[in-house]
């Protein structure tokens, strides 16, 4: 057995110790060889050793094992805090304490111990697996200290795109000037989850610049990447993207026109009412949706500032369009916001004189009766529900047109509108 843990070939050695800790017969003269093959330079010699320690009585074993948990072979230290756990040694001093909880791969224990921590992340950073990496990461994250941005930068350099990643999150967390010159360089990412993550990071810490970085990114290859840098610049809430995100009203990609017209929304200001009402006219119902709710949000009488009005007259080409579900849409909205020629018997229920409340109430029927005549049934069936909430001859007059709807859920939908109207005191003015 000596022979076998004295060879030159790796395996033999590792072979012999794996023999000698199996031995039914103990000897101290056993004892001894495995000892010295935990000084193998082979680590996968020194992973063999330290089960059979644990035959041993644990005077002896304890000691020689409990510096293996340092090893940078992630086999060894596992190896290690099983062995030890079976002899049941628990760490007495801090520095033990967190080689053996990252040895065990539990993690959230380490981000208590701060700075001192982070020694052992550093040695997971460069031998740990996919799922140790991730999770050294995401504590160095946790750890209030400016030393965790270096190792965290490493993070940024590994191949693994997942790990990349948790590094940049983490990053985003950590926060400073360092930390966000590094992040910029990560919106340029060959992997598009990265360049996600930087987004995210970057606009969480509102880096200065970082507006006019996102703007670029609106022309991204993929579709996630210009949804997300649209969504971003909308919470930054920089005024000058609006020309930005006004061109993005025309990507390919519907979910991408819904978050730039989302982000115009979260502005906040007039200048955003023109292109919210050009959305009005896109060929998908989501995004029609979320830009009628969003220029509500925007100025609750839109419909009669200047920029509505000059926004409205800018719609009128649209009754040309070649797709019949916008022509029809813009025509019904352009007549129920007044833009074009009202029927005499709705001019005359608009009466003179409308307070702020009526005003609000009449533009919110305005809306739904518009949206009523959407192709997406899921919209005509939301706005028959809220026309029965408001009430009015108005809305009464297009809950009878739905009754006829094509679609049985906004038939039924208009009806209980209607006996909702019907019942309410008020209700059939």
């Amino acid at each position: 057995m000596r022979q076998a843990l004295e060879d030159d070939d790796t395996q033999v050695r590792r072979l012999g110790a794996t023999a000698l800790g199996k031995l039914e017969d103990l000897e101290d003269d056993h004892l001894e060889l495995l000892l010295k093959a935990l000084k193998d330079p082979e680590p996968e010699v020194q992973r063999a050793a330290i089960p059979g320690l644990k035959r041993f009585p644990m005077a002896r074993t304890i000691d020689a094992i409990v510096p293996m948990l340092r090893s940078h072979d992630t086999g060894v230290r596992v190896a290690a805090a099983q062995s030890l756990e079976a002899l049941g040694w628990r760490p007495t001093k801090e520095d033990d304490e967190i080689w053996y909880w990252a040895a065990k791969g539990q993690f959230n224990r380490l981000s208590a111990f701060g700075t001192m921590a982070i020694p052992i992340l550093e040695v997971i950073l460069d031998s740990g697996s996919y799922s140790q990496c991730v999770g050294a990461l995401q504590v160095l994250g946790q750890i209030d200290d400016p030393d965790v941005v270096r190792p965290l930068v490493r993070g940024l350099r590994v191949p693994d795109s997942a790990v990349v990643v948790a590094a940049v999150d983490a990053l985003g967390k950590v926060g400073g000037p360092q930390a966000i010159q590094h992040l910029t360089g990560m919106l340029h990412h060959h992997t598009a989850q990265v360049r996600l993550a930087a987004i995210e990071a970057l606009g969480s810490l509102r880096a200065p610049g970082v507006g006019d970085l996102l703007k670029k990114l609106l022309s991204d290859e993929v579709w996630e990447v210009r949804k997300v840098a649209a969504d971003t610049l909308g919470r930054l809430r920089e005024v000058d993207s609006i020309e930005a995100l006004s061109k993005t009203l025309s990507d390919k990609d519907a979910d991408v026109r819904e978050a730039a017209v989302g982000a115009l929304a979260r502005l906040g200001v007039r200048k955003v009412i023109g292109p919210l009402v050009s959305a009005l006219k896109d060929s998908n119902s989501g995004v029609r949706r979320v830009a009628s709710v969003a220029l509500t949000r925007v100025d609750e009488n839109w419909n009669t500032s200047p920029e509505g009005r000059a926004a409205l007259e800018a719609l009128r080409p649209a009754l040309q369009d070649k797709d019949s579900d916008v022509r029809h849409f813009v025509g019904h909205l352009l007549a129920s916001l007044g833009a074009a020629e009202p029927e005499p018997a709705a001019a005359e229920a608009e009466g003179p004189g409308l307070d702020m409340q009526d005003r609000r109430r009449k533009l919110a029927i305005a809306l739904f009766l518009a949206i009523l005549c959407d192709p997406d049934r899921d919209l005509r069936q939301a706005a028959a529900e809220a026309l029965g909430q408001l009430g009015g001859s108005r809305a009464q007059a297009g809950l009878l047109r739905a009754v006829a709807d094509r679609d049985p859920g906004v038939r039924r939908a208009a009806e209980v509108a209607l006996r909702a109207l019907h019942d309410k005191p008020g209700g059939r003015e």
